[in-house]
């Protein structure tokens, strides 16, 4: 464990349901792997930023929330499920840093498409709603539960041009194939396991050209709230693949409205409504979520016909890459009272690098799965 005693952060009471936190913990249910080595360090560091900006006692990792009563600040890797959950303790959105979702289904990219049609198979809990509420705020597309409508959605979507099919359970750009034909979409569809197209579904949506990619989203903690806008990068990993490699985020204290207030320009604000209606649009669809962590992937390029296209890729409802960012505008905002705005960034290298000295190290070293790798976070205005 790092010590944080001397690192500048001016700490702040926090509360929860009106009563102080006796604690932050890593949260990992009914004894799930923490994942890869640098996910299971950058989390830990995350806690602790966390354990000194809001002055509260840093437990390590509990598996049952039972265990710690129901005033302790949890960190889960990943978004929660009712339905896989065995502990009696409700977490809300004092105790959770985070998402919790009733199915399995909800916490993936698949609630971001309708089906194609009313008689179309899907799991229990489903919601059409959502689909018909985001309107535009998607690219055009949709989400299958078997083969024949996976193949079906994705012939309707060749016909005005190439398609991209999407694992909804992949991360980090992973996981995607684009279709230009129907054999190439077949080859795709049939590669699927029927098993996991059941359970989570797939995606399939029309494919944008020269794509750029926006990060909006809010995370509210102990009584603190920050939203932002800001746009990712890529890299290339250890097996010459495109993925994620980090954010840059301009965050604001408040809501999402408040962003408004930035000067930004129209495709950015375009992004913030997306990500507000599909915010608005999940809630409504799925009324139990408990949300602390939202964060939203949206995407703006061409489509086949050359139109300037802008709508919602997916969510994550869990801490993620960009949360090393977040906690350094939490950070700044304690810092300096008078502070309106802020810039912080995350970044993702597959190898050994160099780091600004003012960086916080979230991993620096070799990962047994991924490779060498360094993860950081830093403050840039």
């Amino acid at each position: 464990m790092i010590s944080l005693d001397h690192v500048g952060i001016a700490p702040v009471p926090s509360f929860t349901n009106g009563f102080p936190l006796a604690g932050i913990a890593l949260f990992d249910p009914d004894g799930h792997s923490p994942g890869n080595l640098h996910d299971q360090h950058s989390r830990e560091m995350l806690v602790m930023r966390l354990s000194t900006l809001l002055r509260v006692p840093l437990l390590g990792s509990v598996m049952d929330a039972d265990d710690v009563g129901p005033d302790v600040l949890l960190v889960p890797r990943d978004t929660l499920i009712d339905e896989t959950m065995t502990s009696k303790t409700k977490l809300t959105i004092g105790t959770l840093l985070g998402g919790q979702v009733p199915y399995r289904f909800a916490a993936t990219k698949a609630i971001t498409h309708g089906l194609i049609d009313a008689d179309a198979v899907r799991p229990a809990g489903w919601s059409s709603s959502m689909a018909e509420r985001l309107g535009d705020a998607a690219l055009e597309g949709y989400t299958a539960f078997t083969a024949e409508d996976a193949i079906e959605a994705g012939r309707r979507l060749l016909r005005s041009g190439p398609a991209r099919v999407k694992e909804v359970c992949a991360r980090a750009s992973l996981g995607q194939t684009v279709v230009e034909n129907d054999a190439q979409l077949v080859a795709v569809i049939e590669q699927q396991d029927p098993r996991v197209l059941a359970d989570f579904g797939i995606v399939i949506e029309e494919n944008l050209i020269d794509p750029e990619t926006y990060s909006v989203g809010s995370l509210s903690v102990a009584g603190l709230e920050i939203s932002y806008v800001g746009d990712q990068r890529e890299t290339t990993d250890h097996k010459n693949r495109a993925v994620y490699g980090g954010s840059r985020l301009r965050s604001v204290r408040g809501g999402l409205d408040r962003l408004t207030h930035l000067g930004l320009d129209t495709e950015a604000v375009e992004a913030i409504r997306c990500a507000a209606v599909f915010d608005d649009a999940a809630r409504r669809a799925y009324p139990s979520m408990v949300l602390t962590r939202r964060n939203y992937d949206v995407i703006a390029g061409r489509d086949a016909r050359g139109q300037r296209r802008v709508g919602v890729l997916e969510q994550s409802w869990r801490v993620g890459g960009a949360t090393g960012a977040e906690i350094a505008a939490l950070e700044a905002f304690a810092r300096s009272p008078e502070l309106t705005s802020v810039n912080t960034a995350t970044v993702e290298v597959y190898g050994i690098a160099e780091t600004p000295q003012d960086a916080v190290i979230y991993f620096k070293g070799t990962d047994p799965v991924v490779g060498p790798m360094t993860k950081y976070a830093t403050r840039t205005a």
